[in-house]
């Protein structure tokens, strides 16, 4: 399942200005700031005597080389700090909220939404539904546009806030209404074109749902967001994820092969044809979708840039990529004995098949794939990084996992050991009495195998 994007940072939303500014969550070390002697607690209320209410307004004012900060403590006694620094150099003030002021959250309520397919208990974070376009200029994160108006608008072409991420879905406007179920959603053509008559780069997402903007809908949506290129200059069309928490939610279908075989064979028409017309194909199928229809990827060339891996569009490539690199650098044998094992989701399996080949032509090396069906979710989530602990511990207890269990990286909450389930590596790898190894890409894997290359 492609073109989900689990939020496994943020903090719940809380509080964070008060009539004394903001509160300071943390000063990096060797820091302008931390080097001025603020501290973790005080409230930063303004800077070079004007008051600052996002992230945005926050970086612009720091950006001279020259500041006067007004700061509060907790007991409300003001102090001035006067910091020279570079020019747009880090000032090292980290606050409670990623826009430094409260998150904008998503007013919609779409038939096909991730947030809400998931079960309780989960760690707050997994359950916020953001929609702002700070996040999705700082972050990539994907944003619907129906909470922005023509202010908000004017302020991000007058800030060159670019590039941004919109979740298009349709440009039909009553389909895209009953898609997203939020009443404001039909303006989706004129908002686009109001950012890109102002500069502002996009790159757009489609999730395709079987029954609702498939068929002439979907082409028309194409179609008329081919006229905002190259403003809008890709579109990820990527195929609903469904989990089995759908209860009391609209009914939905995921693809079938079949369905997934039409939609590369009539998108990939059509991405030659604007190749032809604009200089790239514009329009990207996620890796979801070739897998489905038992298609080859396209080529390495296709992908331009890169510009839509969050939503599963040239993982797999990329992968493949790798794995030539690695079969041209990497020794044909190891310095000791090892037994090594592997895991992925089902929708990787067919790519790492392939590097398990490799690895069985290393002298000194065994190596075992195991590929984990996702017990927890359910559905048809396949990806690798909607694994939780409990299906890995569900799976693999009892199987030959030799000296070290290799697991992708994007399995675990950014700078920290916890599945989305909250269970931590720790707990696994003492449940499975193996060391595991947390790996992005091959080179990780390659870096155990010989330390010394």
């Amino acid at each position: 399942m492609a073109g989900y994007k689990i939020s496994r940072n943020h903090k719940p939303c809380i509080k964070t200005r008060g009539p004394r500014g903001f509160a300071i969550s943390g000063v990096k070390e060797a820091s302008p700031a931390a080097l001025a002697g603020i501290k973790r607690g005080e409230y930063l209320y303004k800077i070079n005597n004007s008051l600052f209410h996002d992230i945005l307004d926050y970086q612009y004012l720091c950006s001279g080389s020259s500041l006067l900060l007004t700061l509060y403590n907790k007991k409300g006694q003001r102090r001035r700090i006067n910091i020279d620094k570079q020019y747009d150099e880090d000032l090292g003030l980290e606050f409670f909220s990623p826009t430094v002021g409260p998150v904008r959250h998503c007013r919609n309520h779409c038939v096909f939404c991730f947030v809400d397919q998931q079960p309780t208990g989960m760690r707050l974070s997994l359950y916020e539904k953001d929609d702002d376009y700070r996040l999705s200029f700082f972050y990539g994160n994907y944003i619907t546009l129906t909470n922005l108006g023509e202010l908000d608008i004017k302020r991000i072409v007058r800030r060159g806030i670019s590039p941004l991420y919109v979740s298009i879905h349709a440009t039909e406007p009553d389909i895209r209404r009953k898609m997203m179920g939020n009443a404001a959603a039909g303006n989706i053509l004129q908002q686009l074109k109001e950012l890109v008559r102002g500069g502002i780069e996009l790159h757009g997402q489609v999730v395709v749902c079987p029954g609702l903007n498939e068929g002439a809908v979907l082409k028309k949506t194409v179609e008329d967001l081919s006229f905002f290129y190259p403003g809008l200059k890709t579109v990820a069309l990527v195929p609903v994820g469904l989990t089995r928490y759908r209860r009391r939610l609209a009914p939905l279908s995921s693809f079938s092969s079949l369905q997934a075989c039409r939609i590369v064979e009539e998108y990939s028409a059509m991405q030659k044809r604007f190749q032809e017309k604009l200089g790239a194909p514009f329009i990207y199928l996620a890796d979801e979708f070739y897998l489905l229809a038992g298609k080859p990827l396209p080529p390495h060339e296709h992908y331009g840039a890169y510009q839509q891996l969050e939503n599963g569009v040239g993982l797999g490539r990329l992968f493949l990529n790798e794995l030539e690199i690695w079969k041209k650098e990497t020794p044909a044998s190891l310095p000791r004995k090892m037994e090594i094992s592997l895991v992925t989701g089902q929708s990787g399996e067919v790519f790492l098949n392939k590097f398990i080949k490799e690895l069985d032509k290393i002298k000194g090396l065994r190596a075992y794939l195991y590929v984990i069906p996702n017990s927890f979710w359910g559905g048809n989530v396949t990806v690798a990084g909607l694994l939780t602990g409990s299906d890995l511990l569900k799976s693999l207890r009892g199987k030959n996992l030799g000296d070290v269990l290799f697991i992708p990286s994007v399995m675990l909450k950014e700078s920290s050991t916890l599945f989305l389930d909250n269970m931590s590596l720790d707990f696994l790898s003492a449940g499975l009495k193996v060391r595991i190894v947390p790996v992005k890409g091959l080179v990780g894997i390659k870096h155990y195998l010989w330390p010394a290359e």
